[in-house]
């Protein structure tokens, strides 16, 4: 955990003096507040109307939210409503509940790819990219009973903010969509308080509030999957926007050379395995994008760049094992590559 934390806090920093243009010595035009919460480090930063109690409503509401929707807390409404699976119905929080109800929009757009049951397999495989060598990974035997666990079809939810899991031993887990409602969340209240230029940072989403105080837009660097945080694929400007990237090197470990990463195949039970290495959405809600990163990495580069190319306002950046890049017809002129190790190519 203090090596992830310590990679994450470099990964702000580079990213910091890509966004500014301020090398370190320079004093930077804005004020910021970072924690460690969500089990990432987010950082927001604020570059005009300059108010500490500003930051101090955002992160309030994030803490709220971690200890609604995180499945590793107790008293969450997730951890009761995983306790009660199969014996009875959970009243939740109408934030919790509205999540859900996202969740379960985008496992039936996308026929189960992405499942927010999936935490039986999620527990299983217990990536968190601490044990980056492993001596063994889960029998056949034990995903497919897992498997038997995940169902969006399984999670009802019913009127009164009521939520019920039909099986005994389904899980819910909401890592890869709470930080999107925890950023479109943290973008309401900067905007409340009159807040039009800023960047917000919940560990890979990010989220682009207006434009610099000069009137340029803010560029964002594009993770490169093949080499260590803070070094970029590519650079996009982008304003008003939430931009999420999920790739195969965020968490991982090894087994016999093969890499397994943290995105889990809901089809298969193992870890997504194709030939994307980094996708990034950009969307107008990051809650959208969060959820649509996920899936669109387990889809793979056609099912993906279609599903995305059927959605309306979505754009995506699909980095391949190939040192290729591909882009939605948006993006065409707002990404520069910033290494000559990749090319963009036409899909």
């Amino acid at each position: 955990m203090i090596r992830l934390k310590q990679n994450l806090i470099l990964a702000i920093i580079l990213l910091g003096l890509l966004i500014t243009g301020c090398s370190p010595s320079q004093k930077a035009d804005f004020i910021s507040k970072t924690e460690f919460l969500m089990d990432t480090v987010m950082t927001i930063r604020i570059y005009d109307n300059q108010n500490e109690k500003t930051l101090d409503k955002v992160f309030k509401r994030l803490k709220e939210i971690e200890e609604k929707m995180s499945s590793t807390i107790d008293t969450s409404d997730i951890s009761n409503i995983n306790k009660n699976a199969g014996i009875k119905p959970v009243t939740v929080n109408p934030d919790t509940y509205y999540v859900l109800e996202k969740a379960k929009y985008y496992a039936s757009l996308s026929n189960g790819k992405y499942d927010p049951t999936v935490g039986t397999l999620v527990d299983l495989w217990d990536i968190t990219g601490e044990d980056l060598d492993r001596d063994s990974i889960p029998s056949d035997e034990e995903i497919e009973k897992a498997k038997t666990l995940v169902d969006y079809n399984d999670l009802e939810l019913l009127g009164d903010n009521q939520v019920f899991l039909k099986k005994k031993g389904m899980r819910i887990t909401l890592g890869s969509i709470v930080k999107g409602y925890a950023a479109d969340e943290a973008k309401r209240i900067l905007v409340e308080n009159k807040v039009n230029s800023a960047i917000i940072d919940l560990g890979g989403n990010l989220y682009i509030i207006g434009e610099k105080v000069d009137g340029s837009k803010f560029r964002i660097g594009i993770q490169d999957p093949f080499e260590p945080k803070g070094s970029y694929a590519g650079i996009l400007e982008v304003s008003n926007k939430s931009v999420v990237t999920s790739g195969d090197y965020e968490r991982y470990f090894e087994y016999q050379g093969k890499r397994y990463n943290h995105i889990i195949d809901t089809e298969t039970g193992y870890p997504a395995d194709n030939e994307i290495t980094g996708i990034s959405i950009i969307s107008e809600s990051s809650i959208d994008g969060d959820a649509l990163s996920t899936t669109v990495f387990a889809m793979g580069l056609d099912k993906g760049m279609e599903f995305v190319n059927s959605l309306e306002d979505i754009e995506a950046i699909f980095i391949t094992k190939d040192n290729s890049i591909y882009l939605t017809p948006g993006l065409k002129d707002k990404f520069i590559i910033g290494n000559s190790s990749f090319t963009i190519k036409e899909y």
